[in-house]
């Protein structure tokens, strides 16, 4: 059964994700927005413009709103993108007051991660998108600890890009350690994507037993996201 439609917080909030070329992450996108009960802008590739949505929401009448996010890690575009966003929408309609949230990135995450995953699994694989700051590999690796800990056994963080393990070495790396035979692999990824994609093959030419969904409207995700927009 789905999840029913999150009320919308008094001050309306705009969920601000990343963009994709691929199809499947904005519509993904779209459905955790209709699920939260918010809006929601792309910073690169798709339609419409966060700033867009904020004014249009000032035309409307709103005095204020909340840019919230759509991203697990505190990397460059939830400090540079996000501000940014934010003042020139309050540039752009003067009456309008904007506070920025925090990303969605949190350990509690794990629950929606771990889920559907086999019960005989004696290791497991996080994989996210890859970032150079370090604070956010850092976070990954708490993720990937903590969904360790609700299976009961060792995990190990893999990206798809920048520094760290790449899919296929966080798999040898958890057998090299643990002795580990059945290895699964989570997707610590807001929607499906090339990212996503590439990080999944890499796991699974080192020879996954199960892969998991990114998070989509996850329950979890659903709750953050009322979370920081009421934070905010």
């Amino acid at each position: 059964m789905s999840e029913a439609p999150r009320r919308p917080q008094e001050d309306p909030v705009v969920l601000v994700a990343h963009g994709s070329p691929d199809p499947r992450s904005p519509a993904a996108v779209r459905a955790i927005a209709e699920a939260a009960g918010a809006r929601v802008g792309f910073l690169e590739f798709n339609e419409p413009d966060p700033v867009e949505v904020l004014c249009a929401l000032a035309d409307e009448g709103a005095v204020r709103a909340v840019a919230l996010p759509l991203l697990l890690t505190d990397a460059y575009h939830s400090r540079t993108d996000l501000p940014e966003v934010a003042r020139h929408a309050a540039e752009a309609r003067p009456g309008l007051t904007v506070d920025v949230a925090r990303p969605v990135g949190d350990e509690s995450l794990a629950e929606a991660l771990v889920r559907g995953v086999p019960d005989d699994v004696d290791g497991l694989v996080v994989l996210a998108a890859g970032t150079r700051v370090d604070r956010g590999r850092e976070h990954v690796g708490l993720v990937a600890a903590a969904a360790g800990r609700l299976l009961g056994v060792h995990a190990q963080a893999g990206f798809a890009s920048g520094p760290g393990l790449s899919g296929a070495e966080a798999v040898e790396e958890c057998r090299t350690r643990t002795g580990a035979e059945r290895i699964a692999a989570v997707c610590y990824f807001i929607a499906p994507g090339r990212l996503c994609d590439t990080a999944v093959d890499s796991a699974r030419s080192a020879g996954v037993v199960h892969v998991g969904e990114p998070l989509g409207a996850a329950p979890e995700l659903l709750d953050l996201i009322a979370a920081r927009a009421a934070e905010a």
